[in-house]
């Protein structure tokens, strides 16, 4: 009776080790699949201004707003940006002309398709690329903002590969527009038609997509989306219905400045509040206003 009892349990314990083996067989292949996809994307174009008020303007679009130098540095010489195995060691590239550069010889569409599309000059997909909210900027930001970064002085910094964890498969295999933008794009769209810059809820809601508020707070910007190194807390609730629907205008400008909400405490560092003070006074307004717009949302 004891050895029946020991088989049967052995036979269990077999089953659930090959129906796991199948499953993680089964993450990894699914994975791979879109890991390796090649999107076949014609050449956009655009004009990639010289002068020096469009240059500022790109410095300005790359770090205050689109935030590029979060991920890829002050510098633009390349960071791992996100070290949180088992979900991945996610690395953005170095973007200057220096050793270790993955930018070297791109051209005008080889730029353009990485930022607009979330593809490499090979076809394929970047990894943690956001540009679900760059596809909205339009072509004279978006010129300005390749044409500052392409100026950037060389830095030699070899990075090693994104690592892609056990958890992260799970995560492509089960949703990938999240972590491969360009399976979230519709790569058939032209560029947005540009909006006059100034302290109004039109301007604000393009300065909140295309710095990817709605990458971390969701479409409809009612948060609640947990990512980040380990005991990073879900995104806030910008619509009426949360904490940040309470806040006067010289609360939220505080806390896009200096990181504080209005009880004083401070607000997680992945909130890119370092970079979002650099933002002027009137683009903060017009974000503000663009918030106040939103249906609440639980």
């Amino acid at each position: 009776m004891a050895n029946k009892v020991v088989r049967r349990i052995g036979a269990g314990v077999l089953i659930i080790l090959l129906l796991v083996a199948a499953a993680i067989v089964t993450i990894y292949a699914i994975s791979a699949r879109h890991l390796s996809r090649r999107y076949s994307l014609p050449d956009e174009t655009l004009a990639m201004p010289t002068d020096s008020s469009s240059l500022f303007r790109g410095e300005h679009f790359a770090t205050a707003i689109s935030k590029c130098s979060d991920c890829h540095g002050a510098d633009f010489g390349g960071t791992m940006f996100l070290d949180a195995m088992p979900l991945g060691r996610f690395v953005a590239p170095n973007l200057t002309g220096g050793k270790g550069s993955r930018t070297a010889g791109w051209s005008d569409a080889d730029w353009i398709r990485a930022v607009r599309h979330g593809v490499g000059p090979a076809g394929k997909p970047l990894i943690f690329m956001p540009s679900q909210a760059l596809r909205d900027l339009n072509a004279a930001d978006l010129g300005a903002i390749i044409a500052y970064v392409r100026k950037a002085p060389a830095v030699d910094n070899v990075l090693p590969p994104t690592e892609i964890g056990p958890i992260g498969r799970f995560a492509i295999a089960t949703n990938p527009k999240r972590l491969i933008s360009a399976e979230a794009i519709d790569h058939t769209l032209p560029f947005p038609a540009g909006i006059a810059p100034g302290p109004t809820a039109e301007y604000g809601r393009y300065l909140a997509v295309a710095g990817g508020c709605t990458f971390c707070h969701g479409e409809n910007l009612a948060g609640g989306i947990k990512e980040g190194p380990p005991g990073t807390p879900p995104s806030a609730n910008l619509t009426p219905a949360g904490e940040v629907g309470g806040w006067s205008e010289a609360q939220f400008m505080t806390a896009l400045r200096e990181g504080r909400r209005p009880d004083g405490t401070t607000i997680n560092p992945f909130m890119p509040w370092r970079l979002t003070r650099l933002m002027t006074d009137e683009e903060i307004q017009a974000v503000y206003r663009y918030v106040k717009t939103l249906p609440a949302k639980q």
